[in-house]
C-alpha cells in the first residue's frame, strides 16, 4: 500500500473535538433526562480520541492494523453520536409535545 500520511491532518483538532465530546457527555449527566445521551457522548468522544491515536501510530509504523483501527474507530464514533443525536432529538420532541399537553390542560 502506498504511504497515506501525508493525507493525515487534523488529529489535533480530532483530539480537541474528542475532549467537547467528553466533558460535554459528564456535563450532561447532571439532567436525569439527558444521562443516556452524555453516555452516548462520551463513548463516542472516547472513539474519535482512539481514531487520532491510531493515525498518530500510523503516521509513524505505516502499519495497515493503524489505519484500519483508525477508520473502525472512526466508524464507531459516528455511530455512537448519532446514536446520541437521534436520543436528543427524540427527547426535545417529547418535551414538546408534553408541553403542549400540559399548557392545553391547562388552558382548558
Amino acid at each position: 500500500m502506498n504511504s497515506l500520511k501525508g493525507y493525515i491532518k487534523g488529529t489535533g483538532w480530532a483530539k480537541f473535538i474528542a475532549v467537547v465530546n467528553i466533558v460535554g457527555g459528564v456535563l450532561s449527566m447532571f439532567g436525569i433526562l439527558s444521562i443516556p445521551i452524555g453516555i452516548l457522548a462520551i463513548i463516542a468522544g472516547i472513539k474519535l480520541w482512539n481514531t487520532a491515536n491510531n493515525l498518530q501510530n500510523y503516521e509513524i509504523t505505516e502499519k495497515e492494523e493503524d489505519l484500519k483501527k483508525a477508520l473502525k474507530n472512526l466508524s464507531d464514533y459516528f455511530t455512537w453520536y448519532g446514536w446520541a443525536i437521534a436520543i436528543g432529538l427524540a427527547m426535545v420532541l417529547l418535551v414538546i409535545i408534553a408541553s403542549l399537553f400540559f399548557t392545553s390542560s391547562l388552558i382548558y
